[in-house]
């Protein structure tokens, strides 16, 4: 079986509005990407109401499906415009140490969280453990493809193409992405988010598909749920 390239960044046609430059349609799929979920669960918060997986599940590809559809047929981008491109073999090594690397960011991390007496959650990573482990490995999977739309390929490449630079663009999905999780998680939990979505933010740079980045997030969601439903 021959080997499938990555494809490269599709030129641009000028005479396709939204391609080359910002406007209000991009705002607004960029400012539902970034904060619409966080915004979801900091209304649940507030108002001290949960919610069964299968409505985080319904949420998230909710809010997906419209920041898509928006870049689609709202700013007519094309799939690898938002990061939908074709493998190569080598981005299943990069899901292998994507996966370890972020293993090893919560393993290595934990003392120091523990000796900088930083809050943690002991319920971060829950993905409701009442739910039995197939709609458990569901939210799971859904969680890792939905946020690296949102926090990855679609932003990371509309920043890219808006001011050509990685650092700019890596630097503000980042710390969004960060943020994020803050209306939720406590600053030592925070604190290795960060550096797992600096491990992400760098793959997807070097690799410019989500393949790398969504198989790694998947799969350590789905370790979480396996190590939750039988831990």
């Amino acid at each position: 079986m021959s080997v499938v390239r990555v494809v490269p960044m599709m030129s641009r046609n000028p005479a396709r509005r939204g391609s080359d430059g910002f406007d209000g349609r991009t705002l607004a799929a960029l400012t539902i990407a970034f904060f619409a979920l966080p915004a979801w669960v900091f209304a649940l918060n507030v108002a001290d109401v949960s919610v069964t997986p299968i409505v985080r599940i319904g949420a998230y590809w909710a809010v997906a499906t419209i920041v898509v559809g928006i870049a689609l047929f709202g700013e007519g981008l094309s799939p690898p415009e938002i990061g939908v491109r074709r493998p190569a073999w080598i981005d299943l090594g990069y899901i292998v140490v994507t996966s370890v690397g972020i293993l090893a960011v919560f393993r290595l991390t934990d003392p120091v969280v523990e000796a900088l007496g930083l809050p943690v959650a002991s319920d971060a990573a829950s993905l409701g453990g009442d739910a039995g482990l197939g709609m458990m490995v569901a939210l799971a999977v859904t969680i890792g493809i939905v946020e690296e739309i949102l926090y990855r390929g679609y932003p990371l490449e509309r920043l890219l193409s808006l001011t050509d630079s990685s650092l700019v663009a890596g630097g503000l999905t980042w710390g969004l992405f960060t943020i994020a999780h803050a209306v939720s998680w406590p600053l030592g939990n925070l604190l290795q988010v960060g550096l797992v979505a600096a491990v992400l933010t760098v793959v997807y740079l070097r690799r410019r598909t989500l393949v790398p980045v969504v198989g790694a997030h998947v799969l350590v969601w789905v370790l979480a749920a396996i190590g939750q439903a039988y831990g």
